[in-house]
């Protein structure tokens, strides 16, 4: 698969082929998961225009919460929301093929343009 990451490319390329789209992690005894928010149309934006746009599958198991990561991945602009045509309980699995992006300039997104990443964190319902 070929990303399209505006700078230092080659690095975060080389970064996704190792990891495979999944980068986990650890805080404390917690573990989560990072994924890719993935363009998969092009789509043209104008400076402050916030739209949908398609995005690769992202599966979302039942009992994880998400969460976007705040680091700005895409100089053009924020992926402020990911989701589905149907919005499902958290008890179900789920999984994200929209997402609702930021313009902060004039720009045109092309399919496979990392638009962000997806942290998902496992919880346990109380109720």
């Amino acid at each position: 698969m070929s990303v399209r990451i505006i700078p230092r490319l080659d690095q975060v390329r080389k970064e996704i082929k190792e990891h495979q789209h999944s980068l986990d992690f650890n805080i404390g005894t917690i573990s989560g998961d990072l994924r890719a928010i993935i363009a998969a149309e092009d789509k043209k934006y104008r400076s402050g225009d916030i739209k949908s746009i398609r995005i690769k599958h992202i599966n979302i198991h039942a009992n994880e919460i998400c969460f976007l990561s705040a680091y700005a991945s895409n100089k053009y602009g924020h992926t402020l929301a990911v989701g589905e045509e149907t919005s499902l309980p958290i008890s179900m699995d789920r999984s994200a093929d929209t997402a609702l992006f930021a313009a902060a300039m004039d720009c045109e997104i092309e399919e496979d343009d990392l638009l962000g990443v997806l942290i998902l964190l496992p919880v346990k319902l109380t109720h």
